[in-house]
């Protein structure tokens, strides 16, 4: 049964699972950032030594052709009625099973959804680049109809890095597509720049106004340059740096300029607006300001906790992350993945494995911000088990920060350890020194802990997203 959607809320876990769940026709402006399949890796490559092996991942956007994958496409080709249908079946057709398939009918999933959840009055804008632009378009016209496109938006910018046997890609895509011919259009206009005021508004009314002065047809028309104009389909909006006063250190966050150009120009106060890959918060924030209602998903509890505290609001509603202990109990039990992503986050400085199965014993990882003074790695390293505590596991993890020469390790469960042995076992592992202060190598930590305010002993740890010192408290 469908529930309601609820605005000014943050929603953790794939945006798919929570939008299967609300009333159709519920939202007015959708903007999505979602992963590009660009084979990038917006990351911190960790290596404990500086020798270039790359032993964590902390962001990846990269697809292959998997067993999830072809299910997906099994569905797509099965269901003759689905508005993507056609456009699965002939992009397999041309591109076979590969990774960029992969992608497009993940994409092609969730955009179904999408357009379920805008109102007849709504639009859609989706921000990609050229790398999969071109079939993304085709998936578009799918699903929301070729009539129904209204813009390629091409966002260009200048950053760093000049190739030197091609031009510099600098330009993302952003595409603009509306539910119905009734969509909402708020007429958005921008400053009239000097150059094109004196180019082409040499004229003056009867009043003596500046204007510029058009015969069309046999139609006077007048524009004053204080309307402003309409802008054109490229905007030239600068890329965050590295120094942005508005950085917050997450990989792929964009600039909030362009962010309320979009959320001006096709709704309205009051309107609700709809990030289903909110990452940093950047479309919650300009709606926020905008005095628009909006609604945030995101798959990484990382996510979810730096929206809140870019906002400076601890008590903005968050659905799907565990608010006691027993919430976590039932998040393990139904989504052992994502309770283990969220568990570890709430160690900060942890980032989860980017590989759920098969992972090796590690369901995160981090970097101590110094050198021990008696160790030579900065690695560390975390295990989460949803269930009973087990012994075998915990052995086994000791003999994977042992064999990676981890410089520490945290177990953490969903309730204390108490027996005496697993409690021994971690004080013979011995301890650490950074900056003169002496640190447990392993440590039991549990949920029962962190919802009781008990923090896990740390030493200060780096932001794996940034290789900055991380911010302690951050969650």
């Amino acid at each position: 049964m469908a529930q309601d959607f609820n605005p000014n809320t943050l929603y953790y876990g794939d945006c798919l699972d929570w939008m299967r769940e609300w009333e159709s026709d519920c939202v007015d402006l959708i903007y999505l950032d979602p992963p590009f399949n660009s084979n990038a890796n917006y990351n911190v490559l960790f290596s404990d030594k500086g020798d270039g092996k790359a032993q964590y991942r902390a962001f990846s956007d990269t697809w292959s052709w998997d067993a999830a994958a072809a299910k997906r496409y099994q569905q797509f080709e099965n269901a003759p009625a689905r508005p993507a249908h056609d456009a699965m079946v002939g992009l397999r057709r041309i591109l076979g099973k590969c990774g960029m398939l992969a992608y497009l009918t993940y994409m092609a999933e969730r955009l179904e959804e999408m357009r379920r959840l805008l109102k007849p009055t709504g639009t859609i804008y989706l921000h990609c680049d050229p790398t999969a632009s071109h079939y993304l378009k085709i998936v578009m016209d799918a699903i929301f109809g070729k009539d129904n496109f209204r813009n390629e938006i091409a966002w260009c910018y200048s950053t760093s890095g000049r190739p030197k046997r091609y031009f510099a890609k600098k330009h993302d895509i952003i595409f603009l597509y509306t539910k119905s011919d009734r969509a909402f259009w708020g007429d958005y206009r921008i400053p009239v720049s000097k150059e094109y005021l004196e180019s082409h508004y040499r004229h003056t009314d009867a009043e003596g106004r500046r204007c510029r002065i058009r015969v069309d047809a046999g139609k006077t028309r007048i524009y004053y340059p204080e309307d402003g104009m309409i802008c054109n389909d490229w905007w030239e909006i600068p890329y965050l740096n590295s120094m942005a006063e508005e950085r917050l250190g997450y990989p792929t966050q964009k600039p909030l300029a362009l962010l309320e150009r979009i959320i001006e120009a096709s709704s309205n106060e009051g309107d609700i607006v709809l990030d289903p890959f909110c990452g940093c918060g950047t479309a919650v924030e300009a709606a926020d300001r905008l005095n628009r209602r909006w609604a945030g998903v995101d798959i990484s509890s990382f996510a979810i906790d730096l929206v809140r505290k870019r906002l400076k609001d601890e008590s903005i509603p968050v659905k799907g992350i565990p608010a006691d202990l027993s919430s976590a109990r039932k998040l393990a039990r139904e989504k052992p993945f994502e309770f283990e992503s969220w568990a570890v986050t709430r160690l900060p400085g942890f980032a989860p494995n980017t590989k759920q199965v098969a992972d090796g014993g590690v369901d995160g990882r981090g970097m101590l911000f110094d050198q021990p003074d008696d160790w030579d790695s900065r690695l560390a390293l975390a295990q989460v088990k949803g269930g009973k505590y087990n012994a075998d596991a915990l052995r086994a993890f000791i003999s994977v920060i042992n064999d990676g020469k981890a410089a520490i390790g945290r177990f953490i469960t969903l309730d204390p350890v108490g027996s005496a042995d697993a409690k021994s076992r971690a004080v013979e592992q011995g301890t650490i020194v950074v900056r003169g202060q002496s640190y447990q190598r392993l440590l039991l930590w549990s949920m029962d802990d962190y919802f009781n305010n008990r923090p896990c002993p740390l030493p200060p740890m780096t932001n794996p997203y940034t290789g900055k010192l991380m911010q302690q408290g951050l969650f």
